[in-house]
């Protein structure tokens, strides 16, 4: 089956993506829900029914260990041609049967594809919280390889918090993985300004008997961002509260523009797989990328297709009559 640009696809990622051809994709971001305090009712159960309920059960129930889950992680481990058998294997050992594993093999079946499906040009971010990030990245260096992660980046961000038992959880992790030695990456296009804290002093390169015009060069050209992003327009939720359309795990349009910026060319594929309110999918149609996305969810599917993008038009794949 072609790939259809611009398009939004409802059902599994695993199903749709397995009916691609190898090496269509120039960009895949994906942000997967796994929150153990996440309330399923707010993605699925808008719409109310026995259809919602029973998708709020299927996404409960994909990340516990039940007959499904062992299944999953037996035919993984048995598999020794699959990349992330041996991970698997070692988790399982670690952590036993539980949720934490049930998601990892979900995940890891549907990276591989993922993997099949990205060019060698391509590149992919996963964006998680700490609950499962050091699990994950064993996980995504199996499939990638050690040698093509690239960036362990620390998304911070500000909001009130209410606990008086630890410091206060205000950042997120994107893993970013090359899928080759060759794939795209264009820093300069995400430059921010330096912080002018005096010569020599703070987040500055500026050196006693630097000369005007070196100075006014490097403000011009900016820097590279470091690898934790704390920007007010990417972290400060009142500065992009405009943007919010209600959906528990929506990120700012910013944050998608800067990651599409510097590892896509203009006219490239861009994927998010689990697209939720269409995030991914308004960055990368703002500039002018082509996009896809998938979600299980058909609230997520109207949210992106009539709220997001405004656009009836847009076709959508795999909605059941």
């Amino acid at each position: 089956m072609v790939v259809q640009p611009n398009s939004l696809y409802y059902g599994d990622c695993l199903d749709v993506m397995g009916k691609w051809p190898s090496g269509c994709v120039d960009l895949c971001y994906l942000d997967p829900p796994f929150n153990s305090k996440a309330n399923y009712n707010i993605l699925f159960g808008n719409r109310g029914g026995r259809d919602s309920l029973a998708q709020v059960m299927a996404f409960e129930d994909t990340w516990r260990w039940d007959d499904n889950a062992a299944e999953r992680v037996d035919a993984i481990r048995r598999a020794a041609a699959h990349p992330a058998s041996d991970a698997i294997t070692g988790l399982h050992i670690v952590l036993g049967d539980c949720g934490m594993i049930a998601y990892l093999s979900y995940m890891a079946e549907r990276l591989v594809e993922i993997r099949r499906i990205i060019k060698d040009t391509g590149s992919i971010y996963l964006h998680c919280d700490p609950t499962a990030s050091h699990y994950l990245k064993v996980v995504l260096d199996a499939v990638f390889g050690q040698r093509n992660f690239r960036n362990e980046i620390v998304w911070c961000y500000t909001g009130p918090a209410k606990t008086k038992k630890w410091f206060p959880r205000k950042h997120d992790v994107i893993f970013f993985y090359a899928k080759s030695a060759g794939s795209a990456w264009h820093g300069s296009r995400v430059t921010v300004p330096y912080k002018m804290i005096g010569i020599g002093k703070g987040d500055t390169i500026f050196k006693k008997g630097d000369d005007r015009k070196r100075v006014s060069e490097l403000l011009t050209r900016g820097k590279i961002p470091s690898d934790w992003w704390a920007d007010d327009h990417l972290t400060n939720i009142s500065a992009w509260r405009k943007e919010r359309l209600g959906y528990p795990t929506q990120k700012p349009v910013a944050l998608l523009e800067r990651i599409i910026k510097a590892s896509s060319d203009k006219d490239a594929l861009v994927l998010d797989p689990f697209c939720g309110c269409g995030t991914t999918i308004d960055a990368a149609n703002r500039l002018g990328r082509r996009w896809v996305g998938i979600d299980i969810s058909p609230f997520a599917i109207d949210l992106v297709k009539n709220r997001r993008l405004q656009d009836s038009r847009v076709p959508v794949h795999g909605v059941p009559v």
